[in-house]
């Protein structure tokens, strides 16, 4: 199957067709990462009512993660073959039945594990990989600053999801968040996908008229001859530790807040900082990858955060250090998930995007679902975060060294 990229030359054509599927695409994924950018402020709530431990709790959405890994990949064949907009549909609605389940558990700890298996498996049909398929087939001279204002959605969920969480856990109980959560899935993402989740092949189909009569071989590797590629193993490998250290911290912020005395909702409100960082850090990565050196970009990008481990040993609760500590890992979280996206179609092109992003994208997520509750099985053992703390800053150290040696992409297309 080859699917034609559509593109005018152009970038403001680009953003005249498409801004609403970036607009929609953003919301896609600020909702596809609600439930990852709460954990933090569900924890205490979890430990006091059914005694479990915060490895235990964070271990939930870990596992399930794990779980799902193997079918990543096969969602992007899938959607390489059928297109965004069939599988996005499904999103919303699948993704709002997962976060019920979520929220009827307890108070077996096995039953949280056993729904956040199955909430991993629902919320595939809404995950990035949907989004960045159809913005990336339909942009080709601003794909960079597109993904980025579309993944840029996550951080503006970072930003209200934990407090908009916060609030309800406060006023009505942590099962109703996760229930509000997934009404809002459904009201909010499900109309606007149906008016414009289109990719490239859906605007073929329905506007012939506007393109070519013959389809054009989009240019790319196959996933097969990506595998052989040192850059692929590269990008996995760094985006596997970015996400593990970006994650670990997140989840486990807040709780170090609340250990060095803060309340729970003064702890939401300084965690709600990586929101609007993050989104700033996207659309600054997304303009420097249209233009600088990706590998540069990337190993900037993941060398700051390695502040923010350093700041939070030995934490003492003062909220300066605390914000600064949360904005230097915002950077990353403003670079990692757009790194996917870009590098996936710069280095390997459009032909097999949803199968390339799907293999990266699983090994991204065996950091990102290992890490979190590894630090919280430290903290069980030591009571402090310290020890994990300096790991992470090692890991990050390593991830700079794989970017920063990543080489130059090969021209792919004619005109590069």
């Amino acid at each position: 199957m080859h699917m034609t990229e559509i593109t005018e030359g152009a970038p403001k054509s680009e953003w005249r067709d498409g801004w609403p599927l970036v607009l929609t695409a953003a919301l896609g994924c600020a909702f596809a990462a609600s439930h990852a950018v709460t954990m933090g402020t569900f924890v205490g709530p979890l430990t006091a009512e059914f005694g479990w431990s915060r490895g235990e709790v964070t271990a939930g959405v870990s596992i399930g993660a794990l779980g799902s890994i193997f079918l990543v990949p096969a969602l992007g064949r899938i959607v390489d073959k059928i297109g965004a907009r069939k599988i996005g549909l499904m999103g919303p609605p699948a993704y709002a039945a997962g976060l019920l389940l979520i929220s009827f558990c307890g108070p077996s700890i096995y039953g949280w594990y056993a729904a956040w298996i199955i909430m991993a498996i629902l919320s595939l049909c809404i995950s990035p990989l949907v989004w960045t398929m159809a913005v990336a087939s339909r942009f080709e001279k601003s794909r960079g600053l597109a993904l980025a204002f579309v993944l840029a959605g996550m951080s503006v969920g970072a930003a209200v999801f934990p407090l908009a969480a916060a609030t309800l856990i406060e006023n009505f109980g942590w099962r109703a968040a996760y229930r509000v959560n997934a009404l809002a899935a459904v009201v909010i993402v499900l109309p606007l996908a149906l008016a414009f989740l289109r990719d490239a092949r859906d605007l073929r189909a329905t506007k012939a008229e506007q393109i070519l009569d013959t389809e054009v071989d989009v240019p790319g590797l196959s996933l097969k001859e990506a595998f052989k590629t040192r850059a692929f193993w590269q990008i996995v490998a760094m985006l596997a530790l970015v996400a593990g250290v970006y994650n670990a911290i997140y989840q486990h912020f807040q709780p170090m807040m609340t250990d060095a005395g803060m309340t729970a909702m003064q702890a939401a409100a300084i965690a709600g900082i990586i929101g609007p960082v993050s989104f700033a850090a996207r659309l600054l990565t997304g303009y420097l990858l249209d233009r600088v050196s990706p590998p540069f970009v990337a190993a900037v990008a993941f060398a700051i955060p390695i502040l923010s481990c350093l700041l939070l040993i030995g934490f003492d609760g003062n909220p300066v250090v605390a914000g600064i500590a949360i904005a230097c890992c915002a950077l990353a979280s403003g670079a990692e998930i757009d790194m996917i996206a870009y590098l996936g179609a710069r280095y390997f092109g459009m032909k097999n995007y949803g199968a390339i992003y799907g293999v990266i994208f699983a090994g991204h997520t065996v950091g990102w679902a290992l890490l979190p509750p590894l630090t919280g099985a430290v903290f069980d053992r030591t009571g402090s975060y310290d020890t994990a703390l300096i790991a992470m800053a090692i890991l990050l150290g390593a991830a700079v060294v794989l970017a920063a040696t990543l080489g130059k992409p090969k021209a792919l297309h004619p005109d590069r």
